[in-house]
C-alpha cells in the first residue's frame, strides 16, 4: 500500500475509538510497509500475497476466510481480482462472521442476495453512486448481465431488477466506470470495476451511533400550514436528500394539492413558472385516514425551489394557501476523474484583483501563490473592461469585453482554458463577479440607450435633485476660484467653516434657486382652469363627495409650477348649490374651496422640500467632514474639482459641468441633454433594499442621502423586459460569458439588483452551468430581508467579516440528529474572511502581530473560510479596488517574487488544510472562550470520533507591548494526541515599518522583516510555547493542565489535537455496542431478547405510569422531578421522552434537564433501579444500568447526546413492540391511530392498590398468574385494570370505575387485538355483580359501591362486543364467574366456592332488573359519601314493561355517567345532584336495547340457553332465579323497545305536549324524571343510543337532531354537556370554585356545559353510521363523502392535541370552546376509545 498515512489514520480509528480489539488485514499485491507492521505488531495481523498468479491470489484468501473468525474486523486491501463472480457465494455464506468488509482501491468485489443485510452490519454508508454499463450486454453470463441492470434514482442505486447484486465499497464515488479484463488463465471473462483514482483524503470511518441514524438518506420534513408563506423562513438542504412534505393536523382531512417547480430528474430543464403536481403517499392502510399522508420532493437539481399548496382543489397560485422555498445546494465537482466534491462549508477562497494580475500569460505564475496557500477557490473582481478615469474593479465599461490589459488576442476561452487548468491539476474553482445594477460612466451600452439608466428623460422627478447636484458643482468651482472668500468660505476650509457653508446654503444660495416650484401649483392658473370646466357643467344641488383629501398635487414631469390636480374630481366636491340663485356665485364659492386647498398643499409641499434641502445640506457638510477632516478619511486640503467639497449626484453629458443657471434651462428645454443625465448609483445606510431608491417618491437623491459612487451609474431595468429590452439583452449575454467560464459568481451589490432582474439571470446561468455556485455581498440590516434574496436567488453562501455563534457550528455536546428529521430554518451560509477586498487592512488598524492569530481563528469557523490576495504576503495597506493599478508578485525565488515561504503563506496552507479537514471529516461542533481580555479559545469537536482540535491564538489588537495581560491555565479533559502547530510571528522595528513601509511603484511588494516560526507535529511536552504541568500519559484519567508562562507572546498560537481518555474511549464503544443492538434485526441481541419478552403490562411500567400508580407500589418512588424545570408526567421513559423531542431538534443544551444529566447521574440510577425492582422489568433495568455504567465515564458536556441516544433508541423500539403486540388495525394503522393505540398501554396496568379480585380457579386457560397481596394475604390475578384517567383516577379506590371500564373496553381492548385482558376485565367485574348492578367504583370489589345504574349495562354490552370481535369470543359465555357476593347481604366469598357461568351471571343481571329492585347502599353515611343526602343513598332499578325502558334513581342521586354531586355548603348545593336524570335515562334504553339484540342472536346460535326473562321470583334474594312465574321473550321485550322509544323520546318540530318544551326535533334525555323539566334538556347522551341500538330511531328523525347537535352542542374537541341556552349552562369547570353561585360552586357544572371529548366519539360514530344509511337514498346521494370529510375535519384537532401534549394523550373534557381546564384528567381512557372507535369506523366503512 502506498498510503501508509490513511491506512494509519484509519487503524487508528477502529482501535481506539470504534474499539475493535483484533483486526485481520490482508493484503494483495505490494507488501504493507514495515512501518505499519511494527506500530501495530500486537494488534492486527497482516497477511500480505504478492505472488503474480492472480488466481493463487483467490485461492489464498479462502483459505483466510476460515482462519480469521476470532478476528473483529476484516479489511481487504490493494484488491485485484481474487474476488470473482464465480466463487462469491463462498463469500456470500462467510460474510456474516464479520462487523465490516472494506475493499480498498477496488476493481473486482461483489456479494449476492444477502448484501443489503451487510450493508445494516457496515459502519460505512455503502450506498454507491453509479450508472449502468453500457457494454454489459456483449457478455453472455446472467449473473453478469443483471450485476449493473440497477435503476439510479436520485443519484442512489435502486437495484429492485436484478439479482440484488451490489459493489461493496468506501468513501464516496460518484460513477464506476465497468471494463473487460482477461485473466491470464484464458478460461472465462473477469468483470473490473477500476478504481485506482479513488482517493481516500475525505475518508473516515463512521462509527456505530452516528450509523444508527445516518445509514439511510438524509430527510428533512417540512410541514404544511394553511396561511404560511415561507419567504422570509430559509430551508437548506443538501443535493440528493429528500424533502418530505407533510400536512398539519389542521390540513390533515383537507383536499391538499401541492405543487412544486422543483425538476423530477436532474437532466430536466429548471423552469421557474412550470409546476407539477405531487403525488401524494399513505403510509396507513386504514381507509379515509389519511392524515399519514406525505409527498417526496427529491433534490435532484441545485437552485431555489418554490412549493405551493392549494385546498380548494384548483391548481391556481392565486387561490394558494400556503407556499415557500427550499435550495438545494450545488455540488462542486473537481474534473480531475476522481470525483471528489467540495463542500461549501470547507470553501478556502482567496479574492485577487483581476487588474493586478497583469497581462494574462502572467497569470499562472501569480495565481501559484493561491495554490501555494492552499486555497480551493479563487475570486477574481471583474475581468472586464474597466472606466479609464477611476480604474475601479467595479466600474465596468464593456460587460462582454474583457480588460485590454489581459492583452489585445485574450478571450473568454482563454480565461475557461485556465479556470478548468485550476480545478483538474490544482483541484482550485474559480468564481467572478456579476455586476448588475450599475455601469462605468463611460459605458458603450448607454451611449445607444442612454433608457437604460435614471435619466431625466424617463424619471423627471430627478430634474430637481439634478438641478440641486449642479448648484453644489458650481459651489465647488466658486471656492477652487476664490468666488465665496468674501463670504467667509475659502477654498482652503476648516472644520470651523462649516456653519457659514451651512448659513449659505440655506439663506442665501438655495432660495435664489426655488426648488420648490418643481413640486408646487400655480394656483391662479388651476383657478382659470377650473373656472372653463364648470362653466361647462350643471350644479348640482349637493356635492358628488365630501373627501376633499383625495384632493393631491400631481407632479408631471416636474416642470416650474406646473404641477396639476385633477379637476374633475374637485368639480364633483366642490361645485354644487350653496345659497342663492346664482350660479355664478356657486362656480365661485367652488374656485374659492378649491383655492384654499390648493394653498394648503402648496404650504404642504414648501414645508417638506424645505425639510428635504435642509437635510441635503447637512448631509454634504457630513460628506465634507469624513473628505476633509476626519481621521479616518482621505484628508482633502482644498476644494477643488479634483477634491470637491461633495462628490457628484450625476453623470453630466460629455462630463461637462455646466454653470446651474443654464442647466436650469437646459432640463427644461433640451430633450437629448436630458437622456444623458444619469443618476449615479450608491449606498443608502439603513434603507430597504427591496425599494429602488432610484424611484419616484424615494426622495433620496434630493435628500442627498445617497453614499454614491460617481464613477459608475445606476443601471435602470424595470420590473420586466420589455421595460429595458436592450440592457436585459446585455446582461444575459454578459451571464452566459461569466457562467460557461467559470463554477460561480459573487453577485456585488445584490441588495440593490431588482430582484426580478438577479433571478431571471441567475436562472439562466444555472441553466448553462446547472452546478452554479453563487455568493452574495448582501448587506440589508435584516436577517428576514436577506432570507428573502436568498429564497428568491438561490443564494449559496453571504460575505460576513465576523465570528460569532451563528457562524460557528452546533455547541459542543449537541444531542445526535436522526437522518430522518423535521427541517427547521436556517441562518444562510456564510463566508467568513479574514480580510475582505473592499475593507482596510487588519495591520494599519491592528497590528503586524494580529494577522497570524486572526487567520487562526477564522480557520477554525464552521463555515468557508475567505481572505484577500496580499493578507498572506503582508502587504500592510489596503490594495485598493479602484487606485490600485500594480501588479502582483509572480512566484518565485527573486527579490520581486513571493513563493511557499513568504511571510504567512506556509501558515495559511496549514490552515486551509486544517480547515477543510475539520468541515470534511465531520468537526461540526465549536465553542469560543476567553483566558484573558486578548487569548482566544476555539475549539471544533467531532461528536463521532470523539477528537477536538483546540487552538489557543493570542491576538494583538493593537502594537504589542513588552508585557501583556497573564493567560489562564487551561485545562483539557482528554489525551493530548500531538501540538498539531505552534507558531509565532514578529516583526522589526514593529508600527515603525509599517508606518515607514514604502510601496514599490511597479509591483506590490509586501513587509520584509517579518519572522514566522512554525512547528508542526510536536508532543506537547517539547512545545517552545506552553508549559504541560501534568501528566499526558493516555491511561491516566486526570485533565490536562496547560499554562502559557513559557512564551506566549502576542501574536503566538498554538493548537492541539484531543482524543478521548482511554476510560471514555471503552466506555463509548461499550455505549456504541449496546446502541446498535436496538437495530439488530435478527432479534440475536442482548437488548431485542428483553424487548422480545414484554408484555404490554410490562411497556406500561416501563414507559409510563404516573405518580400515583407508582406510589401505590408501595416502594418510595415518585415521578421524577427535575430541578428547575419540574415533575415529568410519568415515571417511565415517556417522561423523559416528552422533554428529550422538545429540546433535541432545537438543541437546546441549556435545559434544565442537560445541566442536571451533568450535575450528578441521579436520574441515571432511577431509571434502571425503578425497572430493576419489577420481575417483568427486572431485565431491562439492568441492561439500563450496565449502559448507564458506561455513560458515567463520559465527559459531561456528552452525557446528555449519549443519554437522549439511549432514552429514545431504546423508547423507540419498545414503542414498535408495543405496536406489534396489538391487533392488525393498529399495525397497519396512521400515526394518529397508533398514538390513540397506547392509552391502552399507559392506562391500562397492574396496580397493587386498585386490583381486580381473584378470578375463579376453575377458570379455563387462559387465565392469568395469581399473586399474593404481602399486606393482605389474599390472592390477586397478575391482570391489569384500567385506569378511568390521569392523573386523577390512577390509584386506591379511584382507579377503576366500572361505568368508565367498559366505555372504553370496546376501543382500548378489543380494537387494540388485547383480548385476553379484556375478558379478565369482563369476568372481573362480573363477579361483583350485586343488586343486579357491577360496581361503580370497584375498590377491589371488597369495598366497591354500588350507586351506577349504568355500568352494568356498559358491561353488558361489552360483552356482546367482546364475542362478535374476539376470536371464539361466545366461549366467555362458558367461563367461570366466581361470585364474590352470591346474596345481596351475603360477606365476599373466596375465589371458587360460589362459581357460575358468566351466561347465569349476565341473566341474573337481567332478572334483577326486571323484576325491579330497591336497595339502600350498605354503609350508607357520611363516611361513604360525605356530600350525598341521606335519600340519595336509596337506590332502585327496573324495567317498564309498558315500553321496555330500564329506569331507576331518584331526584337525590345520580346514577348514571353525568354524576356530579354537589358539595358546597355556602352556595347551597351541597348533597343535590348536578344532573339525576332519574327514570329512563336515554343511553341505557339504547344499551338494554342493545344487549338484547345480541343475546338473542347468541341464544339463536345455541352460545346462551335463555330467550326470556322471568318477571317475578319465589325468591328475590336467591343468587339463581328458579321460579316457573310470568315470563317475558327478549324479543317481545326488545320488540317493545323499539315501538316506543320514538313515540316518547323524539320531540318534533310541532310538539305542544309540554310547556317545558324549548328545542324542538332533538331527543329527550329521560324518560319519566322527577325533575320533569329535565327530561326536555337538550343533552347529547342519545348520541350513544343512536349508535349502539340505531334500528329504534326513525331514519327522517336522525339526521335533523344530529344537526341539532352539530349546531348547538359541537365543540372544538368535545361535546358541550348541555345546551347554552339552558339556565343551568356553565361551559368552564372550576372544581375548587368558592362561590355563592350555586350553579358552579365546587364544579357543580361539571356534566352542565363543559365539552367532554368521549363523546365526540359518539358524535361522529352517529354521523358516519346514519349517514351510510341515508346514502341509499337517491336524494341523499353524496351525504356520507360529505360526513367523512366533517368528521375528519374535526380529528385534525384532536390529532394536533395528541402529539403536542407531554401525556400524549386526550383529556376528559375542556372548559367552553376547547380551552384547557386544568381540574381535567390530561388522558382519559373513554376519550382515547371513542375516537379510536371513530377511525375504527371510517376503515369499515364503504363508500
Amino acid at each position: 500500500m502506498n498510503d501508509d498515512m490513511f491506512l494509519t489514520e484509519w487503524l487508528d480509528h477502529n482501535l481506539n475509538v470504534v474499539g475493535f480489539k483484533s483486526i485481520c488485514l490482508i493484503n494483495v499485491g505490494e507488501n504493507i510497509s514495515e512501518n505499519i507492521t511494527k506500530k501495530y505488531r500486537n494488534k492486527i495481523v497482516i497477511i500480505n500475497y504478492n505472488t503474480t498468479d492472480k488466481h493463487q491470489h483467490f485461492d489464498l484468501c479462502l483459505t483466510c476466510f476460515t482462519t480469521i473468525r476470532d478476528y473483529d474486523l476484516l479489511m481487504i486491501q490493494d484488491t485485484d481480482e481474487f474476488l470473482n463472480i464465480r466463487n462469491s457465494t463462498y463469500i456470500r455464506d462467510n460474510y456474516n462472521k464479520y462487523d465490516q468488509f472494506h475493499f480498498n482501491d477496488l476493481r473486482f468485489g461483489y456479494m449476492l442476495e444477502k448484501t443489503t443485510d451487510l450493508f445494516k452490519k457496515s459502519l460505512l454508508e455503502t450506498n454507491t453512486y453509479r450508472r449502468p454499463h453500457r457494454g454489459l450486454g456483449e457478455y453472455d453470463g446472467d449473473d453478469i448481465q443483471q450485476l449493473f441492470n440497477c435503476s439510479v434514482v436520485g443519484g442512489w442505486t435502486s437495484c429492485g431488477n436484478g439479482n440484488g447484486k451490489q459493489m461493496i465499497k468506501y468513501g464516496l464515488i460518484q460513477e464506476l466506470t465497468p471494463h473487460w479484463h482477461k485473466s491470464k488463465n484464458k478460461k472465462s471473462q473477469v468483470l473490473f470495476v477500476d478504481m485506482k483514482q479513488v482517493r481516500l483524503q475525505h475518508y473516515f470511518v463512521r462509527t456505530k451511533e452516528h450509523g444508527l441514524f445516518k445509514a439511510q438518506r438524509e430527510v428533512r420534513i417540512l410541514t404544511l400550514v394553511e396561511g404560511e408563506t415561507f419567504v422570509n423562513g430559509l430551508y437548506r438542504v443538501s443535493n440528493s436528500w429528500i424533502l418530505r412534505l407533510v400536512l398539519s393536523s389542521s390540513l390533515s382531512a383537507t383536499n391538499v394539492r401541492l405543487f412544486t417547480n422543483s425538476p423530477r430528474e436532474s437532466h430536466l430543464p429548471f423552469v421557474r413558472e412550470q409546476y407539477r403536481e405531487l403525488e401524494w403517499l399513505y403510509p396507513s392502510e386504514c381507509k379515509y385516514d389519511s392524515s399519514s399522508r406525505y409527498a417526496s420532493i427529491e433534490c435532484v437539481k441545485s437552485g431555489s425551489f418554490h412549493y405551493y399548496f392549494t385546498v380548494d382543489g384548483s391548481d391556481d397560485q392565486k387561490n394558494l394557501s400556503g407556499s415557500g422555498y427550499f435550495i438545494v445546494e450545488p455540488k462542486l465537482t473537481f474534473p480531475d476523474g476522481i470525483g471528489d466534491v467540495l463542500p461549501i462549508d470547507c470553501i478556502e477562497c482567496q479574492s485577487v484583483l483581476s487588474k493586478s494580475l497583469g497581462p494574462f500569460e502572467e497569470w499562472e505564475s501569480r495565481l501559484l501563490i493561491s495554490k501555494y496557500s492552499g486555497y480551493n477557490m479563487v475570486h477574481f473582481t471583474p475581468i472586464q473592461k474597466l472606466y479609464h478615469i477611476s480604474n475601479s474593479s467595479y466600474a465596468i465599461t464593456n460587460h462582454h469585453i474583457l480588460n485590454p490589459l489581459f492583452g489585445e488576442n485574450t478571450t473568454h476561452d482563454d480565461i475557461k482554458k485556465l479556470v478548468d487548468k485550476m480545478a483538474k491539476e490544482w483541484r482550485i474553482f474559480s468564481i467572478t463577479d456579476l455586476v448588475y445594477n450599475h455601469a462605468a460612466n463611460d459605458c458603450e451600452l448607454l451611449k445607444e440607450h442612454p433608457e437604460a439608466a435614471y435619466n431625466l428623460v424617463n424619471s423627471p422627478h430627478l430634474k430637481p435633485p439634478f438641478l440641486l447636484d449642479a448648484i453644489l458643482m458650481q459651489f465647488t468651482k466658486d471656492c477652487q476660484d476664490g468666488v465665496l472668500e468674501p463670504k467667509g468660505i475659502p477654498s482652503a476650509i476648516k472644520d470651523k467653516h462649516l456653519p457659514v457653508i451651512r448659513r449659505y446654503f440655506l439663506n442665501d444660495l438655495l432660495p435664489k434657486y426655488k426648488l420648490h416650484e418643481y413640486y408646487t401649483i400655480n394656483v391662479e392658473e388651476t383657478l382659470k382652469e377650473f373656472r372653463e370646466l364648470l362653466s361647462t357643467l350643471e350644479c348640482p344641488l349637493v356635492p358628488y363627495s365630501e373627501e376633499d383629501h383625495l384632493i393631491q398635487i400631481k407632479h408631471g414631469k416636474y416642470e416650474r409650477l406646473k404641477s396639476t390636480v385633477d379637476l374633475d374630481l374637485a368639480s364633483q366636491i366642490y361645485y354644487y348649490k350653496r345659497s342663492g340663485p346664482s350660479s355664478h356665485d356657486d362656480i365661485e364659492q367652488a374656485c374659492e374651496a378649491l383655492s384654499d386647498r390648493l394653498i394648503y398643499l402648496n404650504h404642504i409641499v414648501n414645508d417638506k422640500i424645505q425639510e428635504h434641502l435642509v437635510r441635503a445640506v447637512d448631509n454634504t457638510l457630513g460628506a465634507c467632514r469624513y473628505h476633509f477632516f476626519a481621521h479616518d478619511g482621505p484628508n482633502f486640503e482644498r476644494i477643488t474639482l479634483q477634491t470637491p467639497f461633495v462628490g457628484n449626484y450625476f453623470a453630466y453629458p460629455n462630463g461637462e459641468f455646466k454653470h446651474p443657471d443654464e442647466i436650469e434651462q437646459l432640463i427644461e428645454t433640451d430633450i437629448t441633454y436630458q437622456s444623458y443625465c444619469m443618476a449615479h448609483n450608491g449606498w443608502v445606510m439603513n434603507d430597504d433594499p427591496l425599494r429602488n431608491f432610484a424611484e419616484e417618491g424615494q426622495d433620496v437623491y434630493l435628500r442627498r442621502d445617497l453614499l454614491q459612487w460617481s464613477d459608475i451609474i445606476k443601471l435602470r431595468f424595470g420590473q420586466k423586459y420589455e421595460d429595458s429590452p436592450a440592457l436585459w439583452d446585455y446582461m444575459k449575454e454578459y451571464t452566459r460569458l461569466v457562467a460557461t467560464t467559470f463554477h460561480g459568481a459573487r453577485l456585488d451589490n445584490c441588495h440593490s439588483t431588482p430582484l426580478v432582474v438577479a433571478q431571471t439571470l441567475m436562472d439562466y446561468a444555472r441553466e448553462l452551468n446547472p452546478e452554479f455556485y453563487i455568493l452574495a455581498e448582501l448587506f440589508t440590516g435584516s436577517d428576514q430581508t436577506d432570507t428573502v434574496f436568498v429564497n428568491k436567488l438561490a443564494i449559496n453562501s453571504l460575505v460576513r467579516g465576523r465570528l460569532t455563534a451563528r457562524f460557528g457550528g452546533d455547541a459542543i455536546g449537541s444531542f445526535f440528529q436522526p437522518s430522518c428529521r423535521p427541517i427547521l430554518p436556517l441562518m444562510t451560509h456564510s463566508f467568513y474572511y479574514d480580510q475582505t477586498h473592499d475593507n482596510p487592512c487588519p495591520i494599519e488598524r491592528r497590528s503586524v502581530q494580529d494577522v497570524l492569530p486572526r487567520a487562526a481563528c477564522v480557520a477554525m469557523a464552521c463555515c468557508a473560510n475567505g481572505s484577500n490576495r496580499g493578507y498572506d504576503e503582508l502587504v500592510p495597506h489596503h490594495i485598493d479596488v479602484v487606485h490600485e493599478r500594480r501588479f502582483y508578485p509572480k512566484a518565485g525565488n527573486g527579490e520581486r517574487e513571493s513563493n511557499e515561504s513568504t511571510n504567512l503563506i506556509p501558515a495559511k496552507l496549514i490552515f486551509n488544510k486544517l480547515h477543510h479537514e475539520l468541515c470534511s471529516k465531520g468537526y461540526d461542533q465549536m465553542a469560543v472562550d476567553q483566558l484573558s481580555t486578548a487569548a482566544l479559545v476555539i475549539t471544533r469537536y467531532n461528536l463521532h470520533n470523539h477528537q477536538s482540535i483546540i487552538l489557543i491564538a493570542h491576538t494583538a489588537f493593537s502594537e504589542p507591548k513588552d508585557t501583556w495581560e497573564q493567560i489562564k491555565p487551561l485545562y483539557i479533559n482528554g489525551h493530548i494526541d500531538e501540538v498539531l502547530y505552534e507558531m509565532t510571528i514578529s516583526i522589526s522595528n514593529g508600527a515603525a515599518a509599517v508606518k515607514n513601509f514604502v510601496r514599490d511603484k511597479t509591483y506590490i511588494n509586501n513587509l520584509q522583516q517579518v519572522t514566522v516560526q512554525i512547528r508542526e507535529h510536536l508532543p506537547v511536552d517539547q512545545s517552545q510555547c506552553v508549559n504541560l504541568r501534568s501528566s499526558n500519559r493516555r491511561e491516566d484519567n486526570n485533565d490536562r493542565h496547560i499554562t502559557f508562562d513559557k512564551h506566549f507572546p502576542p501574536g503566538t498560537i498554538i493548537c492541539f489535537k484531543v482524543s478521548l481518555l482511554q476510560q471514555v474511549q471503552n466506555s463509548i464503544i461499550e455505549i456504541r455496542k449496546n446502541l446498535n443492538e436496538f437495530t439488530d434485526e435478527s432479534g440475536a441481541s442482548e437488548f431485542q431478547q428483553i424487548i422480545n419478552k414484554l408484555t404490554l403490562l410490562d411497556l406500561n411500567r416501563v414507559l409510563y405510569r404516573n405518580s400515583n400508580e407508582e406510589q401505590a407500589d408501595g416502594l418510595g418512588i415518585d415521578v421524577y422531578e427535575i430541578p428547575g424545570y419540574g415533575k415529568l408526567v410519568y415515571c417511565g421513559l415517556q417522561g423523559f421522552m416528552s422533554v428529550l423531542e422538545k429540546i433535541r431538534l432545537t438543541n437546546e443544551l441549556k435545559h434544565p434537564l442537560c445541566q442536571h444529566l451533568k450535575d450528578g447521574f441521579w436520574c441515571l440510577d432511577y431509571i434502571s433501579s425503578r425497572l430493576i425492582k419489577h420481575r417483568g422489568t427486572q431485565a431491562i433495568g439492568q441492561w439500563y444500568e450496565k449502559c448507564f455504567r458506561q455513560l458515567k465515564r463520559l465527559p459531561k458536556h456528552l452525557l446528555p447526546a449519549y443519554f437522549d441516544l439511549i432514552i429514545t433508541g431504546s423508547y423507540t423500539v419498545l414503542i414498535e413492540h408495543a405496536w406489534r403486540l396489538m391487533g392488525p388495525f393498529v399495525q397497519k394503522g396512521s400515526t394518529f391511530v397508533r398514538a390513540l393505540s397506547m392509552a391502552s398501554v399507559i392506562l391500562c396496568g397492574l396496580v397493587k392498590d386498585a386490583q381486580l379480585p381473584a378470578l375463579s380457579p376453575n377458570l379455563k386457560e387462559p387465565k392469568p398468574i395469581e399473586l399474593t397481596d404481602d399486606r393482605t394475604g389474599l390472592k390477586y390475578p397478575l391482570c391489569p385494570t384500567l385506569g378511568a384517567g390521569l392523573p386523577h383516577f390512577a390509584a386506591a379506590v379511584w382507579r377503576n370505575w366500572g361505568r368508565d371500564t367498559f366505555i372504553a373496553l370496546r376501543g382500548l381492548m378489543l380494537i387494540t387485538g388485547r383480548f385476553d385482558e379484556a375478558r379478565y376485565l369482563i369476568l372481573g367485574y362480573g363477579q361483583c355483580l350485586r343488586h343486579g348492578l357491577i360496581p361503580n367504583l370497584l375498590g377491589d370489589g371488597r369495598i366497591a359501591r354500588y350507586n351506577a345504574r349504568d355500568a352494568v349495562w356498559w358491561w353488558l354490552y361489552s360483552i356482546g362486543e367482546y364475542i362478535h370481535m374476539a376470536p371464539h369470543g361466545h366461549e366467555i359465555l362458558e367461563d367461570k364467574v366466581s361470585r364474590l357476593y352470591p346474596t345481596h347481604d351475603s360477606q365476599p366469598q373466596p375465589p371458587g366456592l360460589y362459581d357460575q357461568h358468566l351466561y347465569e351471571v349476565i341473566q341474573e343481571a337481567l332478572t334483577r332488573h326486571a323484576q325491579s329492585l330497591t336497595y339502600r347502599e350498605r354503609g350508607a353515611g357520611y363516611n361513604l359519601d360525605m356530600d350525598m343526602s341521606d335519600e340519595g343513598f336509596n337506590n332502585r332499578i327496573g324495567v317498564d314493561f309498558e315500553t321496555g325502558f330500564v329506569y331507576g334513581g331518584n331526584s337525590h342521586n345520580c346514577g348514571t355517567w353525568m354524576d356530579k354531586m354537589g358539595s358546597s355548603a355556602k352556595a347551597g348545593n351541597k348533597g343535590k345532584p348536578g344532573s339525576p336524570r332519574d327514570g329512563s335515562a336515554v343511553e341505557l334504553v339504547g344499551l338494554c336495547r342493545a344487549t338484547l339484540k345480541w343475546l338473542i342472536k347468541a341464544n339463536k346460535e345455541g352460545y346462551y340457553p335463555y330467550d326470556n326473562i322471568k318477571i317475578s321470583t319465589s325468591n328475590i334474594h336467591s343468587a339463581i332465579v328458579s321460579s316457573t312465574a310470568n315470563e317475558i321473550q327478549f324479543q317481545e321485550w326488545m320488540n317493545k323497545i323499539d315501538s316506543n322509544f320514538e313515540k316518547y323520546f323524539w320531540i318534533d318540530e310541532l310538539d305542544q305536549t309540554s310547556h317545558f318544551i324549548y328545542r324542538r326535533q332533538i331527543y329527550k334525555d329521560t324518560i319519566n324524571s322527577t325533575l320533569q323539566w329535565s327530561d326536555y334538556q337538550l343533552r347529547p347522551n342519545w348520541l350513544v343510543t343512536c349508535v349502539v341500538a340505531p334500528e329504534m330511531f326513525n331514519v327522517e328523525h336522525i339526521w335533523p337532531a344530529l344537526k341539532q347537535v352539530e349546531h348547538i352542542l359541537l365543540g372544538k374537541y368535545g361535546i358541550k354537556t348541555l345546551d347554552p341556552n339552558d339556565s343551568n349552562y356553565v361551559g368552564d369547570y372550576v372544581n375548587d370554585d368558592d362561590s355563592s353561585d350555586p350553579k358552579r360552586a365546587r364544579g357543580y357544572n361539571y356534566h352542565n356545559g363543559p365539552e367532554w371529548l368521549w363523546l365526540m366519539g359518539y358524535y361522529c360514530r352517529a354521523k358516519l353510521l346514519w349517514s351510510s344509511v341515508l346514502e341509499k337514498d337517491s336524494k341523499m346521494k353524496g351525504i356520507l363523502k360529505q360526513t367523512i370529510k366533517h368528521v375528519q375535519d374535526i380529528l385534525t384537532a384532536h390529532q394536533q392535541l395528541i402529539f403536542s401534549t407531554d401525556w400524549k394523550g386526550l383529556p376528559e373534557l375542556t372548559n367552553a370552546n376547547g380551552q384547557h381546564c386544568p381540574y381535567s384528567c390530561e388522558i382519559q381512557a373513554w376519550s382515547m376509545s371513542t375516537l379510536l372507535e371513530t377511525m375504527y369506523d371510517l376503515d369499515n366503512l364503504h363508500l
